[in-house]
């Protein structure tokens, strides 16, 4: 199940070209429609905000520093920031 998952991942790009290739009417110099370029705005300006949005929500405080995951008797201790 895992692999099917990363093949999937791995041929997004290529099945959205694709996907593009086709809208476009295979003919070159022909620009998709306005509607798919808006969509694809959108989905560019989403993503964008995800990442700056996760980004801004993961950083550590002023001052921590990281101190990376360790086995500790067996159990694994995740990363964390700790003050200095």
């Amino acid at each position: 199940m895992a692999a099917l998952l990363e093949f999937s991942l791995f041929a997004l790009p290529f099945l959205a070209y694709l996907l593009w290739w086709r809208v476009s009417g295979r003919k070159p110099g022909h620009e998709p429609s306005r509607r798919i370029l808006v969509l694809a705005a959108i989905g560019i300006a989403c993503s964008l905000a995800g990442a700056l949005y996760y980004g801004l929500s993961r950083s550590f405080e002023r001052g921590e520093k990281y101190v990376p995951a360790r086995i500790e008797g067996g159990v694994i201790t995740p990363g964390e920031g700790v003050s200095r």
